[in-house]
């Protein structure tokens, strides 16, 4: 009767085992990623209107208080008072 090497099969079955483990775990992630689509980070894609109104209050407020401040003339899309301010402002 020839001798059986047992600790052989052993490490063929954990290979095995430990294959299969990551195989179901990348399916899982797979899954798991393609139900995620619209997340980036943690960061909300859409963004509603009632946000936008928000801004644009905010930024229309800020600009009564601040009105040389030129980032809140850029966030409002008023290019025109921002060449009014600082006619070198945009050059490139």
């Amino acid at each position: 009767m020839a001798k059986k090497n047992y600790n052989k099969d052993i490490q063929y079955l954990m290979y095995i085992t430990f294959a299969v483990l990551v195989i179901l775990l990348s399916i899982f992630n797979l899954q798991n990623v393609s139900q995620n689509k619209n997340e980036v980070l943690g960061a909300a894609t859409v963004i509603s209107k009632i946000e936008l109104e928000n801004e644009k209050f905010f930024w229309e407020e800020f600009q009564k208080i601040n009105p040389t401040y030129i980032d809140g003339w850029i966030e409002l899309g008023r290019l025109d008072k921002v060449k009014e301010i600082d006619p070198n402002y945009f050059t490139y």
